[in-house]
């Protein structure tokens, strides 16, 4: 189960940055979700902010939405931005 939800996530990934359509797993691995950062916890939504990195433009340019609402976290909001 677990192999098949990383599969679909990481085929999401690829779909939306620009030039990585056909990027393996090990490449988003290794360019984009081994990315550091902090995570702040606000009373509304939890920030997770990126540390910067080489591939930090193509995340700017990616198709990938500033705020998501999460229902399992009763209605707060996750956003993410670049250090």
């Amino acid at each position: 189960m677990l192999s098949v939800l990383a599969h679909t996530v990481c085929a999401a990934l690829r779909r939306r940055l620009p030039g990585y359509a056909t990027a393996t797993p090990d490449t988003l691995q290794r360019r984009f979700l081994n990315t550091g950062g902090i995570i702040l916890n606000h009373r509304s939504e939890t920030v997770i902010r990126l540390n910067r990195r080489t591939y930090s433009p193509v995340l700017r340019q990616a198709s990938l939405p500033e705020t998501i609402t999460v229902p399992r976290w009763e209605g707060r909001a996750l956003r993410y931005e670049s250090a």
